[in-house]
């Protein structure tokens, strides 16, 4: 097969700085509705920087001759990554089923269709392209356009949705993905996958040269989990405490097509108990919340009293409000 941008051509070229977005979607005839029988178009989408290249169709009918899920030279569309100055053929495409979106590599990306097989039936497709810097991710607070890290804070919302790069479609190579999640001081944070199928094999360690999800309570690593590939039907995880970190890596081999997943912050729900002391001049009586955080306590309270003043029986209960003056300490 030709190298792209050969065996006479035509170019489209999409820029980042004359435009954002916009539509594509090969010339078709004004009379018939069909585009030429015999026909090569080329579209290329230059950004800038950190810029990558979405595509998300609407329509999409190449048929082919050799059935609905195999692609033969023709009524085809193809899908170039630029790697290094160099077209690299990823994905080609072709029938009735609605291609997902596609995601470049990085700041270049190109399409070219190709059309020789004279046939009268009604085919062609539409896409709609993005420049964007957010790797796909709609949602999240992002503070670097050039790294894929998304923070997430309970005092924002308390739930909502996470997913890989470009998902439903499949995500980039060579990637690394952050989504940090901040709670309150009671909270921890639930994350239950919908969708899970990251290309490898377990454990999906770099023996495997798999791709991997990694889950932490910390920024570092956490033992307490081991990292996840390959497809799960059912993937829920509860963090400790109100910090929780998930990692998306991914390497330059095969692609999947991501997650996705719902989180919530939860609360812990705050437990009091209530513990009398019996002294030998009444009762104190105190709540408190420390014991769900440091496990059952005993109360200390340090009572000085004149020695003219006379202690008798009729002196009732003495309640100690100033927190100052009780010691909690460990049974």
């Amino acid at each position: 097969m030709e190298a792209p941008g050969t065996g006479g051509c035509n170019r489209v070229v999409f820029s980042s700085s004359r435009i954002r977005n916009g539509s594509i979607a090969p010339s078709h005839s004004k009379h018939s509705g069909l585009f030429p029988s015999s026909l090569c178009q080329l579209y290329e989408f230059v950004g800038d920087g950190a810029e990558r290249v979405q595509i998300i169709f609407s329509e999409f009918r190449l048929p082919s001759t050799l059935g609905p899920t195999e692609c033969g030279d023709t009524d085809i569309l193809m899908v170039y990554y630029i790697v290094n100055g160099r077209e690299e053929l990823v994905e080609t495409l072709c029938g009735d089923t609605l291609p997902k979106p596609i995601l470049s590599d990085g700041s270049r990306l190109l399409l070219e269709l190709r059309s020789s097989y004279n046939n009268t039936e009604n085919k062609g497709f539409t896409g709609d392209f993005f420049f964007l810097t957010n790797f796909g991710i709609p949602n999240g607070f992002q503070p670097n356009q050039s790294e894929c890290t998304f923070h997430y804070f309970r005092n924002v919302t308390s739930q909502g949705w996470i997913q890989s790069p470009n998902f439903p479609g499949a995500y980039p190579r060579n990637i690394i993905c952050n989504y940090l999640f901040h709670g309150g001081p009671n909270d921890f944070v639930h994350v239950r996958f919908t969708y899970f199928d990251i290309e490898g094999i377990r454990p999906c360690d770099e023996d495997t040269a798999s791709d991997y999800v990694e889950f932490s309570n910390f920024v570092t690593r956490d033992r307490k989990y081991a990292m996840y590939c390959g497809s799960w039907r059912e993937l829920v995880v509860r963090s400790d405490g109100r910090f929780f970190r998930i990692t998306m890596v991914s390497n330059d081999r095969l692609d999947g097509t991501g997650f996705r997943a719902l989180y919530t912050f939860e609360t812990v729900p705050v437990e009091t108990t209530e513990r009398t002391e019996v002294a030998s001049m009444g009762k104190v009586t105190t709540t408190s919340a420390a014991s769900r955080l440091h496990g059952s306590l005993s109360l200390k309270a340090l009572i000085t009293v004149p020695s003219s003043l006379a202690i008798t029986n009729e002196i009732g209960i003495i309640s100690i409000i100033g927190i100052v003056l009780i010691k909690f300490c460990l049974d």
